[in-house]
């Protein structure tokens, strides 16, 4: 079982970055396509100092995973040191690649996709690509009124804006615009299955301890219910949350570390309407 999972783990992060680096290297690198967070500052690097991509995507993310350490510790932080490593390596070997399009909609479009396919099969085992992310969580310490989602796409717009400044090519901006719906749209069609979130169930004696943990540390809300073992005739508390695919991974092993013992169910919840989900109203 041990094996299984190993080769499991490596398969998602060969996959993945393989996968990340591949867009870069066929179709956004090429055109100069600017998709926000690290990558975006590492292509203009790359395209005004000939810095190579991965190589920026590292030195980007060095400062910003020392300072999530202190927040979430060495332990928090490992898978996002192995999938910002990974895809910084394969970045840099598999540049030799030659373009597989000179159009730059087209570049931007199947870039963004291919991308987000990489970085979503990375996510599904907890492994990030860092960026974005790292700086939404820290500044998200300092302010917590902003959505952490909010706080990423003010920083994918600085980092476009300002590449586009530098290189003084504003015809970019919609480039980088389809790279990242596609990029967006890919990456929840593979972490959500095209929108589905995922309702979990926890029976545990230490329901208030995974209560807190998900309230604090993945942000979602929970709700507990009570129960009553029907062979047993004891009572039980079952903690009920809903959350995105993406945190998935994160909430299996925030369970398993508070209680080895929990019962989880997870299943699919076709549509989830309310705060941090769907906002359709009904007419």
């Amino acid at each position: 079982m041990r094996t299984k999972s190993v080769f499991i783990e490596l398969g998602t992060v060969l996959t993945g970055s393989v996968l990340f680096a591949l867009s870069l290297a066929f179709f956004l690198t090429p055109c100069g396509i600017v998709t926000g967070g690290a990558t975006g500052i590492a292509v203009t690097a790359h395209e005004l100092l000939g810095l190579p991509v991965g190589l920026g995507i590292l030195i980007v993310n060095a400062p910003l995973v020392l300072l999530n350490i202190k927040f979430e510790g060495v332990k928090g932080m490992t898978r996002t040191v192995i999938g910002i490593a990974a895809t910084s390596v394969f970045t840099d070997l598999l540049a030799f690649f030659p373009p597989a399009s000179a159009e730059p909609m087209l570049s931007a479009i199947c870039g963004g996709a291919m991308m987000g396919a990489g970085a979503g099969i990375m996510l599904m085992r907890g492994y990030t690509t860092g960026g974005s992310d790292l700086a939404a969580y820290l500044i998200r310490h300092r302010v917590r009124r902003i959505p952490v989602g909010t706080l990423i796409l003010m920083i994918d717009a600085v980092i476009i804006l300002g590449a586009a400044l530098l290189k003084w090519r504003f015809d970019g901006i919609l480039y980088s615009v389809a790279a990242t719906i596609a990029y967006s749209f890919s990456i929840d069609a593979v972490m959500n299955g095209m929108g589905r979130a995922k309702l979990s169930l926890i029976i545990s004696d230490r329901y208030a301890e995974i209560g807190d943990a998900i309230t604090q540390k993945i942000s979602r809300g929970a709700t507990v219910l009570r129960g009553i073992g029907w062979y047993t005739g004891v009572n039980k508390n079952v903690v009920m949350c809903v959350m995105k695919r993406s945190e998935l991974f994160a909430l299996q092993k925030l369970v398993k570390e508070i209680d080895p013992e929990a019962f989880m169910i997870i299943t699919d919840a076709a549509e989830v309407i309310g705060s941090g989900f769907s906002k359709k109203e009904l007419e």
